[in-house]
């Protein structure tokens, strides 16, 4: 079977499993894993081999980049201190307490790989977690801690994974140069991620300014920037991972305010995709890879030897958080009086919440997938099957344990969200109808053609009618919140009925596919801004 056909293999399960996690009362990634597993046990299912860097470099530069350019710079930036702490703080912890626990637990096993095995199972899951605080609408701050720290512990993770292999291979370590490495590689690393975003955005500015580009070719170059930066980097002498972050976190920067409406939503539309792909596969091919792994090791170790060491390791990892966080909360507030005057003190109900929010995912997977199989010198990296073991073990543990009571958690504790982003929502909207309102205004009195002036007046009183409806409070507003959903019911209705009227003429060829696609795409086009104004109003 060839290479594509596994592709196409491998896209058909990812929406099979997708489809079946839609009614599992878990988060989507458990049901990649488990359905993979139970499928790579199948003997009918081809068989599919992984290219150690191949898999790293696919799956990572636009995992971390999309988190990049997702990241709001502003929380990030208020949020920074907690965010490191957890980020860079707990990323070392971790990996300094599983690696002495696993060098003491495993006979044999390397210190240095040991520690590789720590920094692996160090990184958070996103999508884990995201899937779980954006449905349940968790305070704004601990959602931006999360997220940051998802984007910044990838970072330290990987770069504290590679620096514990280069340990392995020289013979050797040494803190004082492992710590000047480490600077090297993340100023490096982060200093080329920047330059190269920005000079794409130069560049894509020019295409622009000289009408050579459009939305399919910006949202190629778009596509390609976390490459460009990951290699970049990486020939530089730097840490790609970092380049990647730094990338992600100015093109997110840069782009809403510098592309056109259609580019912007062409690249959403393709980025979406690409990531509900990646992120499906890579725990589909986690979980399809379990009968090699498990047979890589099992001729080494017996089944309740195996068990017991993911679930020790597992539980270094889940404890070793919970014992993090609470210290990292809450002794910034007990030894600065900075801290104490410019932040607000966070509930416990927060920490635990942020505590048990460690789920494993993708990133350790693409890690432990990516030690290379063999060193320089032709010998075997001692203990490679069993860190993929180990870290496969550390994923399903954090998913099955963590993922399917994390909401419960919430829920339990009476965790909401505050009142933040709704405030900051109905601020901007105000904004915004005020400035074309008095855009609107000014040409409606320098207009004296009567039909423009007509028009203009049907416009201007739309936006009265919006401003008031922001501006109202009580019984007013709620007044007008049913009046502008019945009269989007009606609109909607109407929308459908024009495009049962298109389908229809089409299908008769009373009109072609050039004439019925466009105004297909039109109706379309207005229906979602509807379906997605109502979704922002009822927030």
């Amino acid at each position: 079977m060839t290479g594509f056909e596994h592709v196409l293999w491998l896209l058909l399960l990812t929406t099979a499993l997708s489809v079946m996690g839609r009614w599992l009362p878990w988060p989507q990634t458990i049901t990649y894993v488990l359905g993979a597993l139970l499928v790579g046990l199948w003997p009918v299912f081809p068989h599919i081999e992984l290219e150690p860097e191949f898999f790293f470099l696919f799956f990572v530069p636009p995992l971390l980049f999309s988190d990049g350019w997702l990241m709001p710079l502003r929380e990030f930036t208020k949020a920074r201190r907690p965010i490191l702490i957890l980020a860079i703080g707990l990323v070392l912890f971790t990996t300094v307490t599983v690696g002495f626990v696993a060098h003491w637990l495993v006979p044999g096993l390397p210190l240095a790989m040991a520690f590789a095995l720590g920094a692996i199972v160090s990184p958070t899951d996103a999508i884990a977690v995201s899937a779980i605080t954006e449905r349940l609408k968790v305070p704004t701050r601990l959602t931006i801690i999360l997220k940051g720290e998802s984007l910044m512990n990838d970072a330290t993770g990987l770069v504290a994974f590679k620096l514990a292999l280069a340990a392995l291979v020289a013979g050797t370590f040494s803190l004082r140069a492992a710590t000047v490495d480490f600077t090297l590689l993340a100023g490096i690393g982060f200093g080329v991620g920047l330059a190269i975003a920005y000079l794409i955005g130069r560049i894509r500015d020019l295409l622009r300014h000289l009408r050579g580009s459009d939305p399919f070719i910006e949202t190629t170059v778009s596509l390609m920037t976390p490459y460009a930066a990951y290699l970049a980097a990486g020939a530089l002498g730097g840490s790609g991972i970092l380049a990647v972050v730094a990338a992600g976190l100015y093109s997110g920067w840069r782009d809403p305010v510098r592309t056109d409406v259609e580019s912007r939503q062409t690249s959403w539309t393709v980025w979406s995709t690409v990531l509900f792909w990646l992120n499906g596969l890579a725990f589909v091919l986690l979980g399809l890879q379990f009968p090699d792994i498990f047979a890589s090791v099992s001729h080494l170790y017996s089944t309740g030897t195996l068990v017991l060491f993911t679930l020790v390791i597992s539980a270094i990892v889940i404890v070793g958080r919970l014992a993090w966080v609470f210290p990292g909360a809450y002794l910034p507030f007990l030894l600065s009086a900075k801290v104490r005057r410019t932040e607000k003190r966070y509930s416990w109900q927060a920490v635990l919440v942020c505590g048990w929010a460690g789920m494993r995912g993708t990133v350790t997977l693409a890690a432990a997938l990516s030690i290379p199989l063999w060193q320089a010198d032709g010998k075997p990296f001692p203990g490679r099957d069993l860190v993929i073991f180990l870290s496969f073990g550390v994923i399903v543990v954090t998913l099955l344990l963590q993922g399917t009571t994390l909401e419960w958690l919430i829920c339990r504790l009476g965790l909401r969200e505050d009142d933040t982003r709704s405030q900051e929502d109905r601020l901007a909207r105000i904004a915004a109808v005020e400035a074309g309102l008095k855009v609107l205004t000014t040409d409606q009195n320098a207009t004296a053609n009567p039909e423009e002036s007509a028009a203009l007046g049907k416009v201007v009183s739309e936006y009265e009618t919006r401003l008031a409806e922001l501006v109202a409070d009580g019984e007013v507003r709620a007044n007008a919140h049913a009046h502008r959903n019945a009269s989007r019911a009606h609109r909607l209705k109407a929308l459908r009925a024009e495009r049962t009227a298109l389908d229809d003429l089409w299908r008769r060829d009373v009109i072609t596919d050039d004439t019925h696609r466009p105004l297909l795409q039109l109706l379309d086009h207005e229906e979602s801004m509807l379906s997605e104004n109502s979704e922002l109003a009822d927030t």
